[in-house]
């Protein structure tokens, strides 16, 4: 059902019910939730051993991906994650479980110290792991409001590489039922959603930048 009210609004209200849940989440789910995270992550990567994983390091609350990254950089791929710059852009740096960090992106953002490099390193990713509040089947994704992704992600049919999978990362509750999340003009759909249950289809394949296998 349509908000009357209008998309900004009903993504403002609907962040806010699932930032409260998040916090909700107990400890012990969240580590149940690492390690399902930890080996669904190993499944996706299974087919492209040689290609970069770009990701983002998660806040407390956020499914808990961390441990999974440190067993994609220990089987040998090249880890790159987002910092944010002026003009809601991205630029990546290069991360490994040893990278000093600062905590002063948007939002909080973790962000590595280190040479930061632009869009162009996605000609090696094989795997972008995008973060969300939520998502619903035909691709919608909530974001958390500050526009850096959706535009990240329509730069990607310019820079992608051909077998690279965008999967957006969300607990198991928050993919949606359709209609729930509430879409404007300039958001970014995507794919696929990587959840403590394993990965769900969002939409079909649209192009380059959202080729899975």
């Amino acid at each position: 059902m349509t908000d009357p009210r209008g998309p900004a609004e009903a993504k403002a209200r609907l962040r806010r019910q699932l930032v409260a849940a998040r916090a909700r989440r107990s400890r012990a789910a969240r580590e149940h939730a690492a390690v399902a995270f930890d080996r669904h992550l190993a499944e996706l990567l299974a087919d492209r051993p040689h290609l970069d994983v770009a990701a983002y390091l998660p806040l407390a609350t956020e499914p808990p991906l961390e441990p999974a990254l440190v067993t994609a950089h220990h089987r040998g791929h090249r880890i790159w994650v987002p910092v944010c710059e002026p003009g809601r852009r991205l630029s990546w740096a290069r991360w490994t479980p040893d990278t000093p960090e600062r905590s002063g992106g948007a939002g909080g953002l973790r962000e590595p110290v280190g040479a930061r490099h632009g869009a162009e390193v996605m000609h090696a990713v094989g795997l972008l792991l995008v973060p969300a509040l939520a998502v619903a089947p035909g691709g919608a994704r909530l974001g958390f409001g500050g526009g850096y992704y959706d535009r990240f992600l329509a730069t990607l049919p310019r820079t992608a590489h051909p077998e690279l999978r965008t999967v957006v990362c969300v607990f198991a509750d928050e993919v949606l039922p359709a209609g729930s999340v509430p879409v404007e003009e300039l958001d970014a759909p995507v794919p696929l959603a990587l959840t403590e249950n394993g990965t769900v289809r969002l939409e079909e394949p649209a192009g380059p930048a959202r080729r899975t296998r």
